[in-house]
């Protein structure tokens, strides 16, 4: 599916987390040339019948001058061909995903790397982004370094 290595992000319901962190890392990825692209997936979309581009996710990325087009449109559930298709797979918190991906994907928990970003009823989505975009810059980083090496 994709020309070049890709990150998956994952969260809850691919609202939020996972989709700022999948824009996030294209905006930057691309302005880097890095030669990479991420894309995103829920373990549960259905928590919620919204379906879009929330205003918390076009908010937080309007205010850091991320177009809309670095994220998919609509919320996509997790399958086994996205973790086929993925160099490095990403949940964004440990304490929550461990057990979904732990019960749904066992063959694959050792492939996931996990983040400890809270879901926004225990942090401020403008919280979260803060905390994601450091840790996107960070992976970029060491994506980048990885490949000079």
């Amino acid at each position: 599916m994709f020309q070049v290595p890709a990150v998956l992000f994952i969260c809850t319901g691919n609202i939020f987390r996972s989709r700022f962190a999948e824009a996030v890392f294209n905006h930057r990825a691309e302005a880097a040339g890095l030669g990479w692209c991420a894309f995103s997936r829920g373990l549960d979309p259905e928590v919620t019948d919204f379906d879009g581009i929330s205003n918390h996710l076009r908010d937080a990325l309007d205010s850091r001058g991320i177009a809309l087009q670095h994220t998919a449109a609509t919320k996509n559930a997790l399958t086994t061909e996205n973790l086929k298709m993925s160099q490095l797979i990403i949940a964004l918190s440990g304490r929550e995903h461990r057990p979904v991906v732990a019960d749904r994907f066992p063959d694959w928990i050792e492939q996931f790397n996990y983040w400890d970003i809270a879901d926004h009823d225990r942090l401020a989505q403008e919280d979260a982004a803060t905390v994601i975009e450091r840790e996107v810059v960070t992976l970029i980083a060491e994506i980048a370094a990885a490949g000079r090496e």
